[in-house]
């Protein structure tokens, strides 16, 4: 810093205030330092810089699930990438916390209140509100990607929406038997507005929802595959099957191959999320589209805004869903 100070004409102090952003450094100054900083190949400590700042220039990202099983959803990871791409380009840093499979998952919570190693979090809603709002009371900017009740910032898909357009799809191609694997957490907010669009789209058609036709699940293919089972084995099966993400979607294909059931000829398929693998199945399933990627990039500008010193947004920033149609859903036969 001496020697950058030396070449520009300025004094130590002055470098130390162009590099901690710091005011009271006049705009020809400032040029004049960073100029001789690129001249001498200078790269300033950002451990020096946090301390200086009391900044750590880190974003802590709360993952619902251990990573091994974060990473083997495609949906998660298209939301990380989105996440890493909105953190990065703001050169901030990401730190993934998640909770070991088995610990409680408030632990990842928790460590990041104790180690106080990030300037804010980003949570992933599957977290649930009591690691929210731990967050908040230890005093710590949060933006939520997906749903929450709580009074802070989110960012989720318009998931009531989707559910109302992929039920409105089945309808009209003839299906009224048609099931529902969702969730068995009564308080996930993203299960209860995709439940709110299906009855929504089902009352408008004069209908109701059978609950024998409501299955269980939890996101994943094995899930899928169980939830499929008890479906088929019913005396009057389903004609259509809306899964409430694609892995469990899958599962469903899966069975229905096993057991010599062709779909969509005999039995439709539809998921959510359309994951990139969507596309590559035999046949492509119809999905509703949630834009993963987008909603993690939007919360990590949200987040990293409020940092810099933005106003958070008033209400949730809500982005469209949309259903791709593919060659899983067809016209009811029988």
């Amino acid at each position: 810093m001496r020697t950058v100070a030396k070449q520009a004409g300025v004094s130590y102090q002055t470098v130390s205030r162009v590099i901690n952003e710091a005011s009271g450094v006049a705009p020809e100054t400032r040029s004049r330092v960073l100029t001789a900083m690129r001249e001498l190949g200078y790269r300033p400590s950002l451990a020096a810089r946090s301390l200086a700042r009391n900044r750590t220039e880190i974003v802590g990202l709360v993952l619902p699930s251990s990573v091994d099983l974060t990473f083997a959803d495609a949906h998660l990871l298209q939301m990380v990438g989105g996440v890493d791409r909105g953190v990065s380009d703001n050169d901030y840093s990401t730190l993934l916390a998640s909770p070991k499979e088995s610990e409680p998952v408030l632990s990842a919570f928790r460590r990041l209140v104790r180690q106080r190693t990030v300037d804010g979090v980003l949570i992933e809603a599957g977290m649930g509100e009591e690691g929210v709002a731990l967050l908040v009371d230890a005093g710590y900017p949060v933006t939520v990607i997906g749903h929450t009740s709580l009074d802070v910032p989110s960012v989720r898909p318009d998931d009531e929406s989707g559910a109302y357009v992929a039920m409105q799809h089945l309808l009209a191609l003839g299906h009224r038997r048609i099931a529902l694997i969702g969730s068995e957490n009564p308080g996930n907010l993203a299960v209860a507005a995709r439940r709110s669009g299906c009855d929504r789209a089902l009352a408008d058609a004069g209908l109701a929802l059978d609950m024998s036709l409501v299955e269980r699940g939890e996101w994943t293919i094995a899930s899928g595959r169980a939830a499929t089972e008890r479906l088929l084995d019913l005396p009057a099966p389903p004609t259509a099957v809306f899964a409430f993400n694609d892995s469990m979607a899958i599962g469903t294909l899966q069975v229905a191959r096993e057991r010599g059931i062709e779909v969509p000829r005999q039995l439709s398929v539809l998921g959510f999320d359309d994951t990139p693998s969507a596309a590559l199945l035999t046949p492509a399933l119809t999905s509703v589209r949630v834009f993963s990627a987008e909603q993690g990039e939007r919360a990590a500008r949200t987040l990293i805004g409020i940092l810099r010193g933005m106003t958070p947004p008033s209400s949730p920033v809500i982005l469209p869903s949309q259903l791709v149609v593919r060659s899983s859903t067809a016209p009811l036969t029988r």
